[in-house]
């Protein structure tokens, strides 16, 4: 699995007994559920960056030990003309001189620990940063993509490592460079349309993945579902989007138990429906399957990508649920993350559709 940088206490100024004045923060380096700790020691880089113009005014090499659960940050004395400004923090494993953005090329690519970007914090009121994290990742030459997700303890409001993997996943076969064979979504994904692509995501939580695969790809029309839980941070994500030419990304409200509201589609039927991280809780599985039966029932065509880490062994019930509900598997594809420790964490992502014999 890969680690995230997260902000235990958020970045700000506060003044020194010296009469100075310093920047601090608290961090850990943690999974995507916050379950577990890094357990090996990183070397880290803390930049502080003007909000305006992300000019670097000051940096510090930092290590965080294996064993530890946090790490304080302590940055300053800040010259007195630059204490005054609106600041931003970066926190990187990259170990290079200049702020960079995380890769999401391949899996070669992808850094163990991903890096943090804060919201702006100081200046004439000493604000204190808000309690969000910016990842920023390149995701295809040229094509930029910038998540916010919490900092505190909601899992619905961060980001998950199967949805991580997914976006490489999409960018690979949409860019066609030694894509994953798979035969179903590349016919989707690269083949010229007369309209658009009509992908709807079911659980978004921060939305990254159908925000990435709008702009990613051109003529894609993507409805982002969630509970009402997410509506705020995946507004924030929608509103940094940059989607690709007659792209558009939109989000509405949807719980699976519920019936399908009139208003859900603007389009008679649906190619993709996207689901990632969503199989952990066994209790919510039949809910899942339900809706994404419905869903297929309405769109006989439309393709489902899953995409899961096995966290326990109750989620082979959902495998159970989806055959019973008539969806075959048309393709499956398995790709690795790195763990600590020169370990791999796999990811499943699985191509469903209607099975016609039934």
């Amino acid at each position: 699995m890969v680690y995230y940088i997260r902000f235990l206490k958020s970045p700000r100024l506060q003044k020194q007994k010296t009469g100075s004045v310093a920047a601090s923060a608290l961090i850990c380096i943690t999974t995507d559920l916050g379950d577990a700790f890094l357990s090996q020691d990183v070397d880290l880089l803390v930049t502080l960056q003007l909000a305006d113009n992300e000019k670097a005014v000051c940096q510090a090499k930092l290590q965080w030990r294996g064993g530890k659960r946090e790490l304080p940050i302590l940055l300053g004395p800040l010259p007195a003309s630059i204490a005054q400004q609106s600041m931003i923090m970066q926190v990187t494993a990259h170990g290079s001189q200049a702020p960079s953005w995380d890769s999401l090329l391949d899996e070669r690519n992808i850094p163990l620990v991903l890096s943090a970007w804060s919201t702006a914090f100081g200046g004439p009121q000493l604000a204190v940063a808000d309690k969000l994290i910016e990842r920023r990742f390149s995701v295809n030459h040229g094509i930029e993509l910038s998540i916010w997700e919490e900092t505190g303890n909601s899992i619905a409001r961060h980001i998950w490592d199967a949805a991580t993997a997914s976006v490489m996943y999409l960018q690979q076969i949409i860019a066609g460079n030694q894509a994953p064979s798979n035969p179903v979504l590349h016919k989707l994904l690269r083949d010229e349309r007369s309209s658009p692509l009509h992908v709807i995501e079911l659980g978004s939580g921060c939305g990254i993945f159908g925000i990435a695969l709008a702009n990613l790809l051109p003529q894609c029309s993507v409805l982002l579902t969630d509970l009402p839980e997410v509506e705020e941070i995946i507004t924030k994500n929608i509103g940094a989007a940059h989607p690709a030419d007659s792209s558009d990304i939109r989000y509405q409200p949807l719980d699976w138990e519920a019936e399908l509201p009139d208003n859900l589609f603007d389009s008679p039927s649906i190619d993709l429906i996207l689901v990632s991280d969503c199989t952990y809780n066994a209790d919510s599985l039949p809910a899942l399957v339900s809706v994404l039966g419905r869903l297929v029932r309405l769109s006989p065509h439309a393709i489902i990508l899953v995409a899961l880490k096995r966290r326990h062994e109750s989620e082979s019930i959902f495998f159970d649920l989806m055959h019973s509900a008539g969806l075959q598997t048309l393709h499956l594809h398995r790709m690795e993350l790195p763990s600590q420790h020169d370990q791999f964490d796999e990811i499943e992502l699985h191509c469903y559709g209607a099975d016609t014999r039934q």
